[in-house]
C-alpha cells in the first residue's frame, strides 16, 4: 500500500477513503509533509485550517 493524500483536506492515509473528511478524491502525487500534534495551539494548523491531529501534505496534485 502506498500513502495517498486527500485533495480536499490534505490528510495522508493508506485507504481509498479519507478517514478525516470521508472524501474519495485521493492522490499519490503529493509533496511536503507536516505532522500536526496540537491543532488548537499550532499556527501552521490554523493556516492550513486543520482541526485534527495527523500527517498532512503541503501540496497535492
Amino acid at each position: 500500500m502506498t500513502d495517498k493524500a486527500c485533495r480536499e483536506c490534505h490528510f495522508i492515509s493508506y485507504g481509498s477513503i479519507c478517514p478525516n473528511c470521508k472524501a474519495t478524491n485521493l492522490s499519490d502525487d503529493f509533496s511536503g509533509v507536516v505532522i500536526i500534534i496540537d491543532p488548537e495551539g499550532s499556527a501552521i494548523a490554523r493556516a492550513m485550517k486543520v482541526k485534527q491531529k495527523g500527517h498532512y501534505a503541503l501540496r497535492v496534485r
